[in-house]
């Protein structure tokens, strides 16, 4: 078998083992069982981006998702106390015919995308870039195949720049969404502690109350 076919087969294998774990992380009752799926479909992505010779990519999905994303999860996932799954926290009956059709329309809508993609005018498509750029750029160059080879040859530079300038504002939305499900997790197991401990109270005051007529007092 050549090259490109073993490629191929380990793309493919790479992407099931995706889906599976992706599956597991929605279809799993139990959130533990869940974020390890999670951990599993991070790890995954982190290999197609290996097989894209996207290596800085694949370095950073596996230092901030699995390392620090993942462990937020686990953290929240513990503070809230309900590792294992229930009606409340599930769709009901009516809402999962729509939350099917609207998950097959997203599907629907990037397998179309990926399939019909078209480069803008004077610039070539990414599929047909089989090789590495040259790391010295040409005389004859043209712009968008210079910022292509940026791209490709100086990765972390580039996408340095760009989470800095073009999506600065979605970097720090990630950012506060993540502070605030850590903060909400952490108000939850809050108010989850105050019924028990007035429970308790309560239990204590009874047991001094009822006490028999005529004993003496303990």
């Amino acid at each position: 078998m050549g090259v490109a076919v073993v490629a191929r087969i380990l793309f493919l294998a790479i992407a099931a083992l995706g889906l599976l774990a992706a599956l597991g992380t929605v279809l799993s009752r139990n959130l533990v069982h869940a974020a390890i799926h999670l951990v599993g479909f991070f790890l995954c992505v982190a290999g197609l981006f290996v097989m894209l010779e996207a290596e800085f990519l694949a370095a950073v999905q596996v230092l901030v998702y699995v390392g620090a994303v993942a462990i937020l999860l686990m953290f929240g996932i513990m503070l809230t106390r309900n590792t294992r799954g229930d009606d409340a926290s599930s769709l009901s009956g009516p809402w999962r015919t729509p939350g099917l059709l609207a998950g097959l329309c997203v599907f629907a809508v990037l397998v179309f995308g990926i399939n019909n993609a078209v480069s803008p005018a004077g610039k070539g498509l990414w599929v047909e870039t089989t090789t590495r750029p040259a790391l010295v750029p040409r005389d004859d160059e043209p712009a968008w195949e210079s910022e292509r080879r940026r791209a490709i040859d100086d990765m972390a530079r580039v996408v340095g720049v760009e989470f800095m300038t073009r999506y600065a504002m979605a970097f720090e939305l990630a950012g506060l969404l993540l502070t605030a499900a850590l903060v909400g997790a952490v108000a939850l197991a809050h108010r989850d502690e105050h019924p028990s401990a007035s429970g308790s109270e309560d239990d204590s005051r009874e047991e001094t109350v009822e006490e028999p007529v005529g004993s003496a007092p303990s």
